[in-house]
């Protein structure tokens, strides 16, 4: 027998109405965090080709502190007339198709995927200090909510060179560890990487202390230069949690193709003792016309685990209101099958900030080496809104 709703099921109801209502209908704004864009009287096609991938200027934006060295709209934080704040409202729809030992199963969702607050930017009369702060709220495939912390941190600029251009600073807090272009929130498609989840090689809500910075050289072709280099708190056994560490160089010619490579090590938890690691990658991407083009090879090399290879390639395809996009991931473990992840996005812009998005991922991995079944499919429906 079918039980009646009772009051807390309606209100759970209204509540995810009203969020889907408010991803949708929210009035335009600058895209990504739109408070970047109300700061330097900027759109948000001028950093962004679409949210969240930046282009070369973005990059700079980013790399600099949240300044542009020429300009002087972020100059002096009592001056702003609107608080450097931003928000952001996704609802997702989910479908999943899996297959564990030979047996499938189906399960549907909707569900408040996340809301989340951003502020921060570059303070005072010299930017001399740029910070950052977000914190999120999600909600888990069993209807809890968890409230995150997936950014914060400071960074202290310009420790060499003129005010503003970010020749070196000094970041801790945390942060993503990746390239300027390529990194685990880089690209409009959703779907984890499995450079990220398997490899290692790149990473979210890292904690971390580093020295970065961005310079250019000119000549016949502009190169723009951006390295980071820092400690990474790691989750081992030991009390000893300072454990890791990155490098990573990318250089940017002429605004249309990147080339970079980054490094890790460290130690990590395996079977109860700490294991050392290695992790490192090589990308390459490239911007003609309306497309993007993103490949790489990454590799991990671990203690008392199998070592790991993974191949990507990735294009988008960027028209009016519309993208498009394809990404294919084979990672290989010694003595096991490769897992194998094809992904396809398509995305319309309802309004600068506000956007819908369809998502399909098919994995095959008959050893499961990546954590799920030997054969996934996955459609995802998201509601995005930033204002």
């Amino acid at each position: 027998m079918r039980r009646p709703a009772t009051l807390k099921d309606r209100c759970s109801l209204f509540k995810t109405l009203v969020l889907l209502a408010v991803a949708v209908f929210l009035p335009s704004a600058a895209d990504a965090f739109p408070s970047f864009g109300r700061q330097v009287g900027r759109d948000c096609s001028y950093c962004h080709t679409a949210f969240p991938k930046l282009n070369d200027t973005g990059r700079t934006f980013l790399y600099n502190g949240y300044r542009f060295e020429a300009e002087g709209e972020w100059r002096a934080v009592k001056d702003l007339q609107q608080l450097p704040v931003s928000f952001e409202v996704e609802i997702e729809g989910l479908y999943d198709n899996i297959k564990t030992a030979g047996v499938r199963s189906e399960a549907s969702d909707l569900k408040a995927e996340e809301a989340e607050v951003i502020a921060g930017g570059a303070f005072g009369r010299d930017g001399r200090v740029s910070a950052l702060f977000a914190v999120a709220v999600q909600q888990a495939n069993d209807g809890t909510f968890d409230t995150v912390l997936p950014k914060a941190f400071i960074q202290v600029n310009d420790l060499l060179g003129p005010s503003g251009a970010g020749k070196l600073n000094l970041k801790a807090g945390i942060d993503e560890v990746g390239l300027s272009f390529f990194r685990p929130t880089s690209t409009p498609i959703s779907n984890a990487m499995f450079a990220e989840t398997l490899v290692g090689a790149i990473a979210a809500d890292q904690r971390f202390i580093e020295l970065n910075g961005s310079f250019e050289s000119e000549g016949d072709r502009t190169i723009a230069h951006r390295y980071r280099a820092g400690i990474v708190r790691e989750s081992v056994v030991s009390g000893n949690k300072l454990k890791g560490f990155f490098a990573s160089w990318a250089a940017t010619i002429d605004e249309a193709l990147s080339l970079g490579a980054i490094f890790r090590a460290g130690s990590q938890p395996v079977a109860g003792q700490d294991m050392s690691y290695q992790s490192y990658g090589l990308a390459a991407e490239a911007e003609t016309g309306p497309f993007i083009f993103t490949a790489g090879y990454f590799k991990s090399q671990n203690e008392g685990a199998a070592d790991v290879d993974d191949w990507l390639v990735e294009a988008l395809y960027f028209i009016d209101k519309f993208t498009l996009g394809a990404r294919y991931e084979a990672a290989s473990f010694e003595g096991s099958q490769p897992a194998r992840s094809q992904t396809f996005m398509a995305r319309y812009d309802i309004l600068s900030s506000a956007f819908v998005q369809l998502e399909y991922r098919h994995r095959q991995d008959s050893d499961r080496v990546a954590g799920g079944g030997e054969l996934e499919d996955k459609a995802r429906l998201i509601f995005a809104a930033l204002f």
